[in-house]
């Protein structure tokens, strides 16, 4: 989905939405469409691996920038996510 310039993907993991940046590290193709398991998501492009929670990289490739997380909430029907500007 897209709010403003950010594309966001949405995760429902055991019940719970949790909102990141849909743009891998490596190389900015999209993760939406990658493997959850154990409330992460594996790029389906080449690997890379995020905590959905954290946002923390978890690839063995050495300590690197994670994907920046949003706050999630429903309003009925609604799924509300909450994006401010980057400083």
């Amino acid at each position: 989905m897209r709010v403003g310039a950010a594309s966001i993907a949405v995760f429902d993991v055991d019940g719970e939405l949790l909102a990141v940046d849909n743009e891998c590290r490596h190389v900015g193709n999209p993760i939406d469409d990658g493997l959850v398991d154990s409330g992460c998501v594996t790029c389906p492009w080449h690997g890379w691996r995020y905590d959905l929670r954290t946002g923390e990289h978890l690839t063995m490739f050495g300590r690197r920038r994670g994907l920046r997380t949003y706050p999630v909430r429903t309003d009925g029907d609604y799924v509300l996510i909450e994006v401010e500007e980057a400083e």
